[in-house]
């Protein structure tokens, strides 16, 4: 099957989306498809077609007539341009059907290619309505409208937990029926196999992801600062509030016990999950599923995490790992405090995880969106067939 991968954000790019669109793509090609991904690009001097680990990119400037007058206006003006170069990109392909992987402006030219070319569509839904850091789709009426356009038009919805799902179908005001389905993220831990852990000269906690204020790093910070031992605290990864907690690690006293990793490639991610004492998630929005907890199971970690959206549907209380509530500082030191202490709790969970993030593994969930491109295609069949005009005798 040709399949058309429309992700929000695609390589070099690094974000969950980005590695998630990456390794479906890859495993669509072992079970005999022919993924093509088609992203946005920016900056634009990125390149606007070339060939990455094996699959076909092509970027283009997904520019969407929002209501500012430069926006709207680079729209209207080249917008035409833009949909005309995707729609001969997807005949060149012989494009057999459409799939969103987080809603932004690439789905608004999916939409477009669907409509010209009688494409089936799937969307996979990443929490958009409550993850944005920029809060998109509470500010902006188009972002809304497209949203609601995707959900009016795909043939197969899927997200990536059940509370994204059903955040999903608050906001359309009604169920989708047999359209809407859960698929999880999943995780490809082969990547890390063969890594050696992260050397580090004291036991370690390990937490990663853009250090934005939604994912929660300063709670973290202030639950550590309550924990004596001999455990330190690595953070990996990058952005607008990294020197903020820098400095509120100097304010706390946490110079020292606190390593500021910067951004890691998917190689030094490895290292550092295979390294660590346990990995904890502290994040205060609602995220959809993150991948980072599947790949801290399949490597073996216990996980300490806040309840934030479908992070709980990943992370088992009890079982797996910890949830504890957004913004309890108390709560999540308590936590972390606990499973330091406690080696067989730590091994149990650690067990426990890596037992299932079978359900993660890229094996299962390429099956499952292979399930909802075949329905994708059967509904529009069955669509085309009821509106043919009757033959008269």
């Amino acid at each position: 099957m040709n399949i058309s991968l429309f992700p929000s954000s695609f390589h070099p790019h690094f974000g969950g989306v980005e590695e998630l669109v990456r390794q479906l793509a890859h495993q669509l090609r072992r079970d005999g498809h022919v993924p093509t991904v088609f992203t946005n690009r920016w900056p634009k001097t990125l390149a606007a077609d070339e060939s990455y680990e094996g699959l076909e990119i092509h970027r283009h400037v997904f520019r969407v007539p929002e209501r500012r007058l430069r926006q709207y206006g680079g729209a209207m003006l080249y917008g035409p341009s833009t949909r005309r170069t995707v729609r001969r990109q997807l005949r060149a392909s012989s494009a057999e059907i459409l799939h969103i992987q987080c809603v932004s402006s690439n789905a608004h030219y999916a939409l477009h290619a669907k409509r010209d070319l009688h494409l089936p569509l799937v969307v996979t839904l990443q929490g958009e309505l409550t993850m944005d850091a920029g809060g998109l789709f509470q500010r902006s009426e188009f972002a809304q409208r497209l949203l609601r356009r995707v959900l009016d038009t795909a043939e197969v919805i899927t997200a990536c937990s059940a509370r994204t799902l059903a955040d999903a179908e608050d906001f359309y005001g009604s169920s989708f029926g047999d359209r809407g389905r859960v698929i999880f993220n999943a995780a490809n831990t082969q990547d890390f196999e063969m890594l050696a852990p992260n050397a580090h000269p004291r036991p370690y906690v390990l937490a990663l992801g853009r250090m934005v204020r939604q994912k929660g790093f300063d709670t973290l910070l202030r639950a550590f600062a309550s924990i004596p031992g001999d455990h330190d605290l690595l953070l990996a990864g990058d952005g607008p509030e990294r020197s903020a907690l820098e400095a509120l690690t100097a304010e706390l006293g946490l110079v020292g016990r606190i390593q500021f990793v910067g951004r890691a490639d998917r190689e030094r991610v490895g290292s550092l999950f295979k390294g660590c004492a346990f990995f904890v998630l502290p994040s205060q929005a609602d995220e959809g599923l993150p991948v980072v907890c599947a790949e801290a199971m399949a490597c073996g970690k216990a996980i300490v995490a806040t309840r934030s959206g479908g992070t709980p549907e990943a992370v088992l209380h009890e079982q797996s790992g910890l949830i504890v509530e957004k913004s309890d500082v108390a709560g999540l030191a308590a936590a972390m405090r606990r499973v330091m202490m406690d080696p067989v709790l730590r091994d149990r969970f650690a067990a426990e995880g890596l037992s299932r993030s079978r359900e993660f593994s890229w094996k299962t969930v390429a099956a499952k969106y292979d399930d909802a491109y075949r329905d994708a295609i059967r509904r529009v069949e069955r669509n085309r067939v009821t509106s043919r005009p009757a033959v008269r005798a």
